[in-house]
């Protein structure tokens, strides 16, 4: 799997010094005082671009939006078990649970079982208090909060026009519909390319102004609708139509309608453009505790019931239809990753897991047949391994026990 398609499937941002550089340094110690360049502090932008702090803690660097926990929150059942000795790794062969922990710079590793807490580690020194960015984990939440748009109505239906909720936008995004947003195929163009300090997605992911930022798009790679291209900037377009929708910025509906209803023991953030415009970089950075990512797994498990309260709509809470291709390993669809060989243990038949991913190597692993999920969160880098970690996930899985006992 080469470095371009991995750049593609994952999203948010790569690692900052190849994002930024010394450029935007530069441009910030001229302009980022008097707010023309719409970038953050010299400081925050220095620190972005010297890497001072490891991804893990980026989201630091930035306003964010609260997010306030359960007022009862959801008691996970503790049982830990030991996991497998060795899991699945490179060219066939297994690796020692330790070593793929470390090589994977994990930060957590959370699995839960049945509705059970059956391991909970942090390597690297973190406790379940500590946060954890969401990278592009946030994109699966965006998207089951469309589904609950979609019940309640405040969304009529996934093939509105985007203008229908977001009428400034301008007259070029006419054909553009909710669906494509959720599902990659608006053709907007804002290449997934991190390797150059001035890139669109580089400034997308810092700028201090994001309606700005979508006001200056002017350019679509092919007919809305008629093609598949992962671009995280659908998944900030499809934020600010959910937010016109519902009347309320995201931050309040993901509380509202998510993070308190299915328990969430901790507050978390949500990582805006600026405290003055208060736009969610609703393509990423949703900032949380990893027991709170492993209770927002276990929704999709039971169906998006938490308890006897029916948090997301049922009929939202399946695996995704797989909407467009990335590879040989991974299919999209609705802001989930969609293996597209079945494990193992299934005999051939047709792949019932899921995960959600972002960059650096953030997972929240979702397997039905299993009744598991599985949260690891890491600073991986630009090497995630995605297709190598799902088939460790796989290997962890068929070395559980199958049945709560």
């Amino acid at each position: 799997m080469n470095r371009t398609t991995r750049t593609i499937r994952t999203t948010g941002v790569t690692r900052t010094t190849r994002i930024i550089g010394a450029a935007l340094v530069l441009i910030a110690l001229s302009y980022a005082a008097t707010g023309v360049a719409r970038l953050p502090s010299p400081p925050a932008l220095i620190g972005l671009a010297l890497d001072w702090q490891p991804p893990s803690r980026s989201w630091e660097y930035f306003d964010g939006a609260p997010v306030a926990a359960a007022a009862v929150p959801a008691v996970f059942e503790e049982r830990k078990i030991a996991l497998a000795p060795e899991v699945a790794w490179r060219d066939g062969g297994r690796i020692g649970f330790a070593d793929f922990l470390r090589e994977t710079h994990t930060n957590a590793m959370l699995v839960v079982q049945h509705g059970r807490l059956v391991y909970e580690h942090y390597p690297q020194g973190g406790q379940r208090a500590t946060v954890f960015p969401s990278y592009s984990v946030a994109k699966s939440m965006l998207s089951d909060l469309v589904g609950v748009a979609l019940a309640e109505g405040k969304i009529a239906a996934l093939s509105d026009p985007v203008r229908k909720y977001l009428p400034d936008l301008p007259e070029k995004f006419a054909a553009v519909t909710v669906d494509d947003l959720l599902n990659m195929h608006s053709g907007i163009r804002v290449e997934e390319k991190y390797d150059s300090a001035f890139s669109q997605i580089a400034f997308m992911y810092i700028t201090t102004d994001l309606n700005r930022f979508m006001r200056g798009l002017d350019k679509t790679a092919f007919t809305p609708g008629q093609g598949f291209a992962y671009r995280s900037v659908d998944y900030l377009l499809l934020g600010m139509v959910l937010s016109a929708a519902t009347g309320e910025p995201l931050t309040r509906y993901l509380e509202r309608k998510l993070w308190q209803p299915m328990g969430a023991a901790y507050g978390a953030g949500w990582s805006v453009d600026n405290k003055k415009h208060s736009v969610e970089k609703s393509f990423c950075c949703v900032n949380a505790r990893a027991v709170d990512f492993a209770r927002y797994g276990l929704l999709h498990l039971r169906q998006g019931r938490a308890g006897n309260v029916q948090v997301l709509p049922a009929a939202w809470m399946q695996r995704p239809p797989e909407v467009g291709a990335a590879d040989a390993d991974f299919a999209y669809g609705r802001g989930w990753w969609l293996p597209r060989q079945p494990a193992a243990r299934d005999g051939g038949s047709a792949p019932r897991d899921y995960t959600a991913i972002g960059i650096h190597g953030q997972y929240v692993y979702i397997d039905p047949v299993s009744d598991t999920v599985i949260v690891k969160l890491s600073d991986h880098g630009n090497e995630q391994d995605e297709a190598l970690t799902v088939a460790a996930f796989r290997s962890i899985v068929a070395a559980l026990p199958a049945t709560a006992d």
